[in-house]
């Protein structure tokens, strides 16, 4: 993967490379040094957890535990400052306890990660977990994911506020059909993942250009502000 970066930094016409999918404990200090050197990496990382509790974790076959996922993110906070860590959990797993649930609650407002989604389990015909005892009812597991959800929200509308009077190199995606007004991500934003940075239509912006764009306001998800100036390819 290291070299996969680097080989793919001299590429020319490349201004944005996004990582995806990258397991906790293979965020090696390697890895994360090649980000650090990749000017064309954007400092954004999905890191797919899933869940928190290590006896969970294992249920799940996934590898590693708690104090690898911790660990992972501090090493990757300490290294590139600013960094947008996102992640997708899954709430209401076979045999999930109360206690394994409170435990997930309390990891959501502590490591406080920039983007979360959180899904009820479903179980899917002829898997594994879709045949193990202590299957959750489906109010449970809805209301367990629903209020993750919640308190992600409150995260995510500080994180947000906090970009307010910033300015930020923005991709333009065009214009959303419901407002009029145009769509843009900063570095921070995965396309049709993340939220957006929505701006007035009255200055004619060029889809897939990228402009400076100062934030005015925010809300729980998206920002709104003003196109500045469009920046040099």
């Amino acid at each position: 993967m290291c070299e996969l970066l680097d080989r793919l930094q001299e590429i020319e016409g490349i201004r944005w490379i996004r990582i995806l999918y990258a397991y906790p404990e293979r965020i090696s200090d390697a890895f994360i040094a090649a980000m650090v050197r990749n000017t064309k990496v954007v400092p954004y990382l999905d890191l797919p957890i899933q869940h928190c509790d290590d006896a969970v974790l294992k249920a799940m076959n996934r590898r590693g535990g708690r104090r690898e996922i911790e660990d992972a993110i501090a090493r990757l906070r300490a290294a590139i400052p600013g960094i947008t860590l996102r992640t997708t959990l899954i709430a209401g797993f076979p045999g999930e306890t109360e206690e394994q649930y409170a435990e997930l609650c309390d990891f959501v407002k502590t490591v406080k990660f920039d983007r979360l989604g959180c899904f009820a389990y479903s179980a899917e015909e002829n898997t594994v977990a879709a045949k193990m005892p202590n299957q959750l009812d489906e109010e449970t597991k809805q209301r367990r994911a629903d209020h993750i959800m919640e308190l992600q929200a409150e995260v995510s509308a500080a994180r947000e506020g906090e970009k307010v009077g910033n300015t930020y190199e923005c991709i333009c995606d065009g214009v959303d059909d419901e407002t009029g007004m145009y769509l843009l991500r900063t570095k921070a934003d995965c396309p049709e993942i993340d939220g957006n940075v929505l701006t007035p239509a009255d200055t004619p912006l060029e889809t897939g250009a990228f402009y400076n764009v100062t934030i005015t306001d925010a809300d729980t998800y998206d920002l709104y502000g003003y196109a500045e100036e469009k920046l040099e390819d």
